[in-house]
């Protein structure tokens, strides 16, 4: 039963050890958005992993901020800040990972860990279903292309009189 315990303590532990927000929540090309990571615990780093979550694929190199970068909140927190330009028809998706010490495997947390991973206003995706999961930056609607209007309404029959009355003259 203990071991039971410990084992849902450790699914649970990415989620209570930090909170991922980002804003804007849709993005078009050429804009950047802003992801915050905001550390309950003292971590010496914070890394930043950006990927495009659909074709084609493209993960760009991580940023990372040390905890002197961060800033304070005052109650013994930390806030992690990292910004992405979004290239042109790409859709991103980011990640993190909380490190202690040497950011070896054993010292570093994962986040999102999982497709159940629950964050709040956050969509987790499976990153082509490979295990490598990523929170999903939605994308700006695409504008409505407008449609081509042709000649103006009164240009049709104008051009039909002059054709006509030049037919007449010869």
């Amino acid at each position: 039963m203990r071991a039971l315990a410990l084992l849902a303590l450790l699914f649970m532990l990415p989620a209570a050890a930090a909170e991922a927000k980002h804003t804007p929540q849709a993005v078009a090309d050429g804009d950047q958005f802003e992801a915050w990571i905001d550390v309950d615990e003292s971590y010496d780093e914070v890394k930043f992993y950006v990927c495009t979550i659909a074709e084609p694929f493209t993960c760009y190199a991580p940023q990372k901020l040390s905890r002197d970068a961060a800033e304070a909140n005052g109650d013994g927190s930390y806030r992690y800040r990292f910004t992405h330009e979004v290239d042109e028809g790409t859709h991103p998706g980011y990640r993190y990972e909380l490190c202690t010490g040497d950011c070896k495997d054993d010292n570093r947390t994962k986040a999102p860990a999982g497709a159940d991973d629950q964050y709040p206003g956050l969509e987790v995706v499976d990153l082509n279903d490979g295990g490598s999961y990523y929170f999903k930056v939605e994308r700006k609607a695409a504008p409505a292309a407008e449609e081509d209007e042709g000649l103006p309404a009164l240009a049709l029959p104008v051009a039909a009189f002059v054709i006509a009355w030049v037919a007449r003259r010869r």
